[in-house]
């Protein structure tokens, strides 16, 4: 269930962040996500999400950095960055439709190591 919430609210955040971070602020997230009846329906009509897969890549290949914006509390803020930094990449091998390509899991692995050599660490 809190993988379902988590991606629930990972697709809030990208619909209205400024309901996103009222919610946050009440701490009311977690009821307002849950207080959906069907919660499992919501979650699998979601469309394949750039930024679950861009994290994903990150936490697997560069563990360190994701811990460490986890830890500094700057997770959201790279993550929009290397969405940004990872754009033309994804637009460039088809994103979504592409999703289980090797040639975008490696150009993606590649934009990213080039966001974090160029100052995407820089942040902590």
């Amino acid at each position: 269930m809190a993988e379902t919430i988590n991606r629930l609210a990972n697709a809030l955040v990208r619909l209205d962040p400024a309901l996103y971070i009222r919610l946050q602020d009440e701490h009311e997230l977690e009821d307002y996500l849950t207080g959906f009846e069907d919660i499992e329906s919501l979650v699998s009509g979601l469309p394949p999400s750039a930024h679950d897969f861009l994290e994903d890549v990150l936490e697997q290949d560069f563990r360190s950095h994701w811990l460490l914006f986890h830890e500094a509390g700057i997770i959201r803020y790279e993550m929009q960055n290397i969405c940004s930094a990872c754009e033309a990449t994804l637009q460039e091998f088809g994103w979504p439709e592409a999703d289980d390509s090797s040639l975008l899991y490696y150009a993606v692995i590649t934009a990213i190591d080039d966001y974090l050599q160029e100052g995407g660490k820089n942040g902590l």
